[in-house]
């Protein structure tokens, strides 16, 4: 079980300097995020917080592996995933979003929560397309997408008669 405030950064209490965080990413932390896209994962995120008079710079480093289905077969498998990450905090009279990486915070604010920049920065670091290393997809998926393979007609499955009469159009080349 996750403690409370263990995602919380100090901030008025923060002396002026560089500052290290560690966070263990594990399964328990997608599951307390209703509708992660990620719901098991191992990453080590280890965060510097620069702390100046009149801001704060945080710099994420994510490194793990989280659980994601196969774009080729639907089975899922573990895909490494890197990503560095800089967010600012400014300190102003009220919280608000500046930009994607710039926050404004009371400057008497007492933390920070950095749960869901960690949740945004795996999420970011997660390829567009996800694909097991070569030869470990599941190959009874993989027989059945096969262009190689008998047509449907051939091994008893119906298509539809609107397919049927398009595959007898042909096209010329100019």
């Amino acid at each position: 079980m996750e403690k409370e405030n263990e995602f919380l950064i100090p901030v008025s209490g923060l002396a002026l300097g560089v500052h290290s965080f560690k966070f263990d990413i594990q399964d328990e932390f997608f599951a307390g995020l209703e509708y992660s896209e990620v719901k098991q994962g191992a990453v080590t995120v280890d965060l510097e917080v620069v702390r100046e008079e009149l801001m704060m710079t945080l710099n994420f480093h994510l490194e793990g592996k989280v659980l994601v289905p196969c774009d080729r077969c639907a089975d899922e498998f573990y895909i490494p995933i890197q990503n560095e990450q800089v967010f600012y905090i400014k300190f102003g009279t009220e919280e608000v979003e500046e930009s994607e990486d710039v926050a404004v915070v009371p400057a008497e604010e007492h933390a920070y929560d950095v749960r869901s920049l960690i949740y945004e920065y795996i999420i970011l670091a997660i390829p567009i397309h996800r694909v097991h290393p070569e030869g470990e997809c599941n190959p009874q998926v993989l027989a059945l997408l096969s262009h190689d393979e008998e047509p449907a007609e051939e091994k008893g499955v119906e298509t539809d008669p609107r397919w049927a009469a398009l595959k007898d159009v042909k096209i010329e080349d100019n």
